[in-house]
């Protein structure tokens, strides 16, 4: 499961699951289907991305004091305070301005002056988020410097609190108490936009970091972004190949967790009519169904 979700609908979440479920982290579903040939009845598996220190502040205890394990995919150079993830870099730099003095135009992005209110930011962002995810690696990094220049903006040298990444102590802490500590790359790209050379560097090197400094686990993978433009053929083979037991995709479809290196997750945030229809399995039920009436022949056809 998926998404962002606020401390007091995490906590109702996470009761209902620990009640009516049977909760794993990722490893652990993984080395149960190794053993048992098949998956548990009823698993939910919760997992977060990035790394962020919120984490450790909010959602850890709450899995604590409900006992329910969880898996937390960790961007190892962000963890290391090398860099902070550029989405944040987008919304850190929309947070400063109230107003754009004049029209400018960078790349394929127009953007219009005026004053900037909260739906204009969200538009805005959206949009440089879209050209972001387009772009090869190196050149989104361009790009946002460009527009931070543009914008006569520079960028702290510290990341923002706001922004702020686990420390390895509280990685340390939190995978001892049972939460699983997965990799998410090293610095977050997407992997549908990145060299074969580069996409081995940032998963092996992620797999190494974590070793070095959370000791030798066993763990899994997730895809940064994760959306279907995200991949190319050869990463699930080379995610295999460093040793992680299974990945997980950031969308839902049909085919569930059918392939253990592309396995499809659930959106969950604050609507708790997304969260049962995710975690209940009727979300993938109806992903399932609409696969089936469009293969289907046409009844019509002569």
């Amino acid at each position: 499961m998926k998404g962002w979700t606020s401390p007091g609908f995490f906590e109702q979440q996470v009761r209902h699951i620990q009640e009516r479920y049977n909760p794993y982290s990722l490893v652990g579903l993984m080395k149960y289907h190794s053993e048992h040939g098949r998956m548990p009845s009823h698993a939910v598996v919760i997992t977060v991305d990035d790394g962020y220190r919120d984490f450790y502040e909010h959602a850890f205890p709450i899995l604590q004091r409900h006992g329910v394990p969880a898996t937390l995919f960790a961007t190892t150079g962000f963890i290391e305070r090398r860099l902070w993830l550029w989405p944040d870099k987008v919304t850190w730099m929309l947070e400063q301005l109230p107003h754009i003095g004049q029209e400018f135009t960078l790349g394929s992005i127009t953007i219009k002056a005026g004053d900037i209110n909260d739906a204009r930011r969200r538009d805005i962002w959206e949009k440089w988020i879209d050209h972001c995810l387009s772009l090869p690696d190196k050149d989104k990094h361009e790009f946002i410097l460009s527009l931070a220049s543009k914008l006569s903006l520079e960028f702290p040298s510290e990341i923002p609190k706001a922004f702020e990444p686990l420390s390895w102590d509280e990685l340390k802490e939190m995978q001892d108490a049972g939460i699983e500590v997965g990799g998410h790359t090293v610095t977050h790209p997407s992997l549908g936009r990145v060299t074969k050379n580069e996409a081995r560097d940032e998963i092996f090197g992620c797999r190494d970091v974590l070793n070095q400094n959370l000791g030798q686990q066993e763990r899994t993978f997730c895809y940064p972004n994760g959306q279907p433009s995200d991949f190319q053929d050869f990463l699930p083979d080379m995610v295999r190949e460093a040793g992680f037991l299974g990945a997980v995709t950031a969308f839902p479809d049909a085919l569930g967790i059918n392939n253990r290196y592309l396995m499809r997750r659930h959106v969950s945030g604050d609507d708790m009519f997304q969260f049962y229809k995710a975690v209940s399995g009727v979300e993938l039920l109806g992903h399932r169904a609409r696969r089936e009436y469009r293969l289907q022949p046409d009844a019509s056809a002569a």
